[in-house]
């Protein structure tokens, strides 16, 4: 949707504002058809008016994360929400949010602002209130619409905002503001920026909610549906926990939508996936992959719970993919550590109402758990380095065969200590085992925001401590931290990240000069006037190099680079204004980090028919620097310069 957006600037600020909060299923209404109503923005100080807008008229997400937290008071809720909008898809968002501010001075005018960022940030808490979040729940039997439904609604004291990269700092055409009433410190970026950014909605500090509905009457424990309006929704996702209910379960689900003449459905709509919380809490996942183009298409999506026991109940069973009794389940050390994904972990067992991984612990401060997507996660306490645990799965009734629980190990595999080459082309690891497996095979990676350095060999690490070389390849200079991985025998797949606070240091660039046919630095055009050089430039470390070049005292910055190869046309006029006939050059290449490299060039005199063209005298200013030349004086020199090259030696 990149159509500008010219709505009042109230009205717009504030769906702008829901940028991050509500492109998804916690972030609008669900009795509401997304199309967007006819409001009018109360356009007095603050007071605004959001209602009838989505997030997805506005704003082009690339993901939407919604996490939903229901209370124990079964009336409240904690909810957070973050988009993520990558490349293409920020300058479309970047420009909305400019021509929400049209009429206003620095508004619409193709740059987006810090002081236009902290508007939104202020009013969007105001804006977000009179939205609706599509969500909504309803005791008693099963229902598909066509009834009243106890709808969630924001509450504006609990909303808090924030964004991340929205008007970047470091971006090379960041300038200050240059509208009338613009703060001090106001900078500002071209909308056409492609850095990504990303949007976030939490509950405001000292609050303890930021939703609200209508009390379940028995408090979850009878059947109830909860409803969610997912039209126009792309590539979202909704997680919902709910709070500890003995038996409660998650027990059928069905997409409507309402069959419009484009033929249109929500067929491809799948399942929501579920699982059970180390404390027994029931968390449920919704992915919604919407086609964003399909206005006319209504989904409505709705999940039946209930706590009522199944006619039968099996216990869960291990499966073949479970780890054997004896394994060891490896961590880096004291923390949070993922041991196993939502796709590998759910397979260790089986059961038809799903089921959690339940660890009794030799030690104290040992515990599992899983996130928003299922996965599994060790949490190891200061000072400990192993211990060992009895693990068994139960159902969410709480039905598991203590006869059939697995014994596995935790505990530290390494530690690590690292150092950087001087040259900046490779970090050095020494890997140190703790004990823990006899030997185990060991690979790392360097890691910056996001980008890979080079691929390493694994190494064996047994008793004694050992060295591997990471390549720092692709790694700029800066702050990078390690992700590694390690496996053995009776042991799970061990993979990591961890940060030994290291830098890599910044290399100058390299730039090398070419010859012609003739084998000379440079090339003479029919004039003698200027020359022609070409040759490479690179940088170690990836970063955009800038070149220029002195002759004659005077700088020249009129290189062409393309990739690693650059060309230059150099005048000489300076030169022969000035009597000079010392043509050599220094070339300079810079990187971004500011690091340079020099190189001098020979270059040879020009002739024809072994005459030099004419040098004209050189002019001194009073204070003896060398004069500009005049456009007098350059017609001067280059009409000497003609009839030097017409002339033949008697």
């Amino acid at each position: 949707m990149s159509r500008r957006l010219s709505t009042p600037l109230l009205s717009l600020l504030i769906t702008l504002v829901m940028l991050g909060v509500t492109s998804s299923p916690a972030l609008t209404s669900f009795n509401g058809n997304p199309a967007i109503m006819s409001t009018e923005g109360r356009q007095d100080g603050l007071d605004v008016d959001c209602s009838g807008y989505t997030f997805e008229h506005l704003f082009e997400y690339d993901f939407a994360l919604f996490e939903l937290q229901i209370l124990d008071d079964w009336a409240t809720g904690d909810m957070a929400a973050n988009a993520w909008v990558n490349g293409s898809n920020s300058p479309i968002v970047r420009d909305n949010l400019d021509g929400l501010f049209e009429g206003f001075p620095g508004g619409d005018n193709d740059w987006i602002s810090t002081d236009e960022r902290d508007a939104v940030r202020g009013i969007g808490p105001k804006c977000i209130a009179d939205m609706e979040t599509r969500l909504g729940m309803r005791e008693g039997i099963p229902h598909s619409g066509g009834v009243d439904w106890n709808d969630l609604e924001f509450v504006e004291d609990g909303i808090a905002l924030d964004e991340v990269n929205l008007v970047p700092e470091s971006h090379p055409d960041t300038r200050s503001c240059i509208n009338s009433g613009r703060s001090p410190d106001c900078k500002e970026v071209p909308t056409s920026t492609t850095e990504d950014m990303e949007i976030s909605l939490f509950v405001a500090d000292g609050q303890t909610n930021n939703v609200r509905w209508n009390q379940l009457p028995n408090g979850g424990v009878s059947n109830f549906t909860l409803a969610m309006n997912i039209s126009n929704m792309s590539n979202a996702a909704l997680v919902v926990t709910f709070p500890v209910l003995q038996g409660l379960r998650l027990y059928d689900f069905r997409v409507t939508d309402n069959q419009p003449a484009s033929g249109e459905t929500c067929d491809n709509i799948g399942e929501p996936s579920f699982v059970y919380l180390p404390d027994g809490a029931l968390r449920v996942t919704q992915l919604v992959d919407f086609d964003r183009t399909q206005w006319d298409l209504v989904c409505n999506m709705f999940m039946d719970f209930t706590t009522m026991e199944p006619e039968t109940n099996d216990v869960p069973i291990w499966t073949e993919m479970a780890p054997a009794n004896g394994t060891v389940i490896p961590t880096s050390g004291a923390g949070t550590w993922r041991f196993a994904v939502a796709d590998t972990g759910n397979a260790w067992a089986s059961d038809e109402n799903g089921w959690s991984l339940q660890c009794e612990f030799a030690d104290a401060g040992w515990s599992v758990s899983t996130n928003v997507l299922g996965d599994f996660f060790i949490t190891q306490p200061e000072g400990a380095t192993q211990t060992s645990a009895t693990c068994t799965p139960a159902d969410p009734l709480g039905a598991m065969d203590e006869n059939d629980s697995r014994t596995w190990t935790f505990g530290t595999l390494y530690t690590a200590t690292g150092t950087v080459d001087e040259d900046g082309k490779n970090a050095r690891l020494t890997i140190t085992s703790t004990g823990l497996v006899n030997e185990f095979l060991f690979s790392a990676r360097a890691l910056q925001n996001g980008q890979m350095g080079g691929a390493g060999e694994s190494v064996a690490v047994a008793s004694q401590p050992t060295m591997t070389a990471v390549s720092l390849q692709s790694i700029r200079p800066g702050a990078f931290t390690f992700t590694v991985s390690a496996e053995a025998s009776n042991m799970l797949l061990h993979e990591a990240e961890f940060s030994l606070g290291l830098t890599k240091p910044n290399s100058p660039p390299s730039v090398s000069v070419a010859v012609n046919f003739d084998g000379l630095n440079a090339t003479w055009d029919e004039s003698q006037l200027k020359f022609e050089m070409y040759g490479l430039v690179s940088d170690p470390d990836l970063e955009a190099v800038t070149m220029s070049l002195t002759i004659c005292g005077a700088d020249y910055q009129g290189f062409a680079i393309d990739g690693i190869n650059w060309v230059v046309e150099v005048s000489t006029a300076i030169c022969l204004a000035n009597g000079l006939t010392d043509y050599n050059v220094i070339i300079t290449a810079v990187d971004e980090s500011g690091a340079s490299t020099q190189l001098a060039v020979g270059i040879p005199s020009p002739m024809v028919d072994d005459v030099a063209p004419v040098a004209q005298p050189a002019l001194e200013a009073e204070d003896g620097a060398l004069p500009s030349i005049t456009f007098l004086a350059t017609l001067s020199m280059l009409g000497a310069a003609l009839l030097v090259q017409r002339r033949r030696p008697e």
